[in-house]
């Protein structure tokens, strides 16, 4: 199983986004089955950037999702939006498991 350290990402706005992705980092959801709140959360490019993640984030395993002051999350890839030709996640939408 894949680990990923995540933290929480407070502003959502397209400026602070942009501001993200030139620092390196990801925006990222994880949706949830139930009727709770969906939670956004930051990667570091260089951990979903490693040749063995992208293996792991293709093959729909679960991956366990360490965020800052909360439990563990186990949670599946659902979508990952690319650049056009920097060929680099730009965001990635998770599922709870």
């Amino acid at each position: 199983m894949l680990t990923i350290k995540a933290n929480l990402r407070i502003r959502q706005k397209k400026s602070a986004t942009r501001r993200l992705r030139k620092q390196n980092k990801c925006p990222a959801i994880i949706y949830r089955k139930d009727n709770e709140k969906s939670l956004s959360i930051i990667l570091n490019q260089n951990d979903i950037s490693h040749p063995d993640s992208v293996v792991q984030l293709y093959k729909n395993n679960l991956i366990m999702l360490f965020i800052e002051n909360k439990e563990p999350i186990i949670v599946k890839v659902q979508e990952i939006q690319y650049h056009p030709f920097k060929l680099k996640p730009i965001h990635i939408d998770f599922i709870r498991i």
